[in-house]
């Protein structure tokens, strides 16, 4: 276990002109050298599109959200504007009069349709798999955060799974629709002349760089294609085991690729038992990985929707411990722990993905001792 009140800044190379930081590439070419924070956003402004792609193995046509590291300055949207339609607008703009202010994320930091840099040419990138009927932009806060750091952020909407087009079985039939979805939007990403991309973003998405992210449902989405899909090199495990009795088919002993956990201590979704399981799954993996435990955080502390409708209510404003059942307390500050997930995302995925050492050494060390546990190996 490691716990320090070192300050989470580090120097690193980034591609400001080119890509890279090897002067061996012809990529590379007047690359700069600049100090920043992985805890605050980088020096990229950040835009975002919504592209279809079709599941052909499934039949399944997916809403796709593309974050990516922009040209342009920064500039903020509702996430309104996230919409598929006017009726979906409508009835999201309901929810949004009513959610708490404190709870729920409003607004984006990015650009929508926003030209994408020139350099560097090659983005790593990272496909986001959201939680039970939820929506491809759940977590935007993190996608911003690895955007605005060079990495490029792809999440579907997974069909009959959102929250605004329900039905799905929360099973292992539908568990693999899912990451049939993820290995969809990968392939669709990486084709030559893609239909579904702009020609300023086709072929920018390196195939040797691509990791998986995904919170509840979509973590134990993300643990099976890490299990089923070679292509993948990390991934980011948010509130849920990729390996219980619940999904019986994926299992950690099958994973060889390094993981980072997020654990909400006070997770009313998936209980005691869930974060137990999650646990196991932690000291069960390879090396190299990651555990973060966050106190007084909810199942939804995590979601930039936390509290967008009730059933997201568990980790906004107050609640009832799963700790110590009937005792009553208020949930971690919702862009506190945005914050936490942003940061921690970015320090794993740029160990992962960008190569940063650095940045896997910071992963391993809290810098909210009070706030977050934090356990590597």
């Amino acid at each position: 276990m490691h716990k320090s009140n070192i300050p989470l800044t580090l120097v690193v190379c980034l591609w400001l002109v080119a890509a890279g930081c090897s002067d061996t590439s012809d990529n590379n070419a007047g690359a700069v050298l600049q100090s920043f924070s992985y805890d605050e956003p980088g020096p990229y402004a950040v835009g975002n599109r919504t592209i279809q792609v079709m599941n052909a193995s499934e039949g399944r046509q997916l809403n796709v959200e593309l974050w990516y590291p922009a040209a342009s300055a920064p500039a903020t949207q509702s996430i309104a504007d996230f919409a598929i339609g006017d009726v979906e607008r409508e009835e999201l703009l309901t929810l949004l009069g009513t959610a708490p202010e404190q709870c729920t994320r409003r607004d984006t930091s990015s650009a929508a349709g926003a030209q994408p840099v020139a350099a560097p040419v090659n983005l790593p990138l990272v496909i986001f798999s959201h939680c039970f009927e939820c929506t491809r932009y759940s977590s935007f806060s993190l996608a911003e955060r690895l955007a605005s750091h060079g990495i490029a952020v792809a999440a579907p909407d997974h069909a009959r799974n959102t929250l605004f087009d329900s039905g799905a079985m929360l099973n292992v039939e539908f568990l693999a629709t899912r990451a049939s979805d993820v290995s969809a939007v990968l392939d669709e990403l990486l084709a030559v002349n893609s239909r579904a991309l702009p020609e300023n973003l086709q072929g920018r998405f390196d195939v040797n760089r691509v990791a998986v992210a995904g919170h509840s449902y979509g973590a134990v989405t993300a643990g099976k294609i890490l299990q089923d899909d070679a292509r993948f090199k990390a991934g980011m495990i948010i509130a849920a085991p990729v390996e219980s009795p619940v999904f019986p088919g994926v299992s950690v002993a099958n994973i060889a690729e390094p993981l980072l956990f997020m654990i909400a201590q006070e997770d009313n979704s998936i209980g005691s038992i869930g974060n137990a399981v999650m646990r196991a799954n932690y000291e069960a993996a390879a090396a190299p990985a990651w555990k973060l435990e966050i106190v007084d955080a909810g199942h939804w502390s995590f979601s930039d929707i936390a509290g967008i409708v009730p059933a997201f209510n568990a980790g906004c404003g107050e609640g009832e411990r799963q700790t110590v059942p009937g005792e009553s307390f208020s949930y971690i500050d919702n862009a506190l722990a945005r914050n936490i997930t942003a940061t921690a995302g970015m320090l794993f995925f740029a160990a992962q993905l960008l190569g940063d050492q650095d940045a896997a050494e910071a992963l391993g060390v809290s810098t909210h001792p009070d706030i977050v546990d934090v356990q590597s190996k």
